[in-house]
């Protein structure tokens, strides 16, 4: 069986021994269906916000259902898909908020 990490570098497929550790939030209906609030992820640089989020839906599929409706902040900033993660990022999960 793989491991976490044999796992993560064939999805992203093999491309630095340098590694990017980043800070994964989960707010609203993402906390819910990840069943937690945070947790960090050491992923080979580069690495994408679009990658980042296909490895949480690997390790929450339940987020699956949301997928489509989430935003995606990086330290704080409303950022695309193909934005290069640094070291020490915030990524925040966050579902949209409807309000009245």
């Amino acid at each position: 069986m793989l491991g976490a990490r044999s796992r993560i570098l064939s999805c992203l497929g093999e491309r630095s021994l340098v590694e990017v550790r980043v800070r994964v939030l989960y707010f609203g209906q993402a906390r819910e269906l990840s069943g937690i609030s945070e947790e960090f992820h050491s992923l080979p640089s580069p690495v994408y916000v679009d990658q980042l989020i296909s490895v949480a839906m690997r390790a929450h599929p339940k987020l699956e259902e949301i997928r489509r409706i989430l935003r995606v902040l990086v330290n704080g900033r409303s950022v695309s898909d193909n934005l290069e993660l640094k070291e020490g990022d915030r990524v925040a999960v966050v579902p949209p908020i409807a309000g009245g």
